[in-house]
């Protein structure tokens, strides 16, 4: 599997405190994207599936986290080794979101483990800054599993936020984030 980072804490890409996995890959390359550094399939990013789902089980051990988000780039674009991390580590996890930019209709069937999908394509001139959970207003959140319904309803009321993190040298900006404001400016 191709991973670019993972973090913890991260409190800005769904309820409560999770694990974020961020997976290098994504073909959509929507203009205006979050993570166009995460577009390239890059060599360098491979890990096993089995390290990866190792380093996952361990960290939700040794902090006591329950929940996870994978995103990216764009993790169904990788969905056999993202079905196998899911399915070695949900045993630890029982809140497992996943972002794509593909639709609900396109994917074929999704690994069971998969809680939460925030699908469709990132587009600018939708994002609306209104919701916490999603980029643009043509993307969906769908809760796959009922037991999260409530939890997750109530987070899609609550306003955006960013989280500033330092990552192998690297500052990083973790959330879902406005439009530019020189997009605002030519409206």
């Amino acid at each position: 599997m191709l991973v670019d980072r993972l973090y913890f804490p991260v409190t800005t890409l769904g309820p409560g405190e999770r694990v974020v996995v961020w997976t290098c890959g994504c073909t959509k390359r929507c203009p205006g994207c979050a993570n166009p550094e995460l577009w390239e399939a890059r060599a360098d990013a491979a890990i096993s599936p089995a390290r990866l789902a190792t380093i996952l089980n361990e960290l939700a051990a040794r902090t006591g986290t329950h929940r996870i988000t994978f995103t990216g780039g764009d993790p169904l674009e990788q969905a056999d080794d993202l079905a196998s991390v899911l399915a070695a580590i949900r045993p630890a996890f029982d809140d497992i979101l996943v972002y794509t930019g593909y639709l609900f209709e396109e994917l074929p069937p999704l690994p069971r483990e998969i809680d939460v999908l925030v699908d469709g394509p990132y587009l600018e001139a939708e994002n609306d800054g209104v919701c916490g959970l999603r980029g643009s207003a043509n993307q969906r959140i769908i809760v796959l599993n009922p037991a999260l319904e409530t939890l997750y309803h109530e987070e899609m009321q609550k306003p955006r936020s960013v989280q500033n993190a330092v990552f192998d040298g690297r500052a990083l900006s973790i959330g879902i984030h406005g439009r530019p404001l020189e997009t605002h400016e030519k409206e």
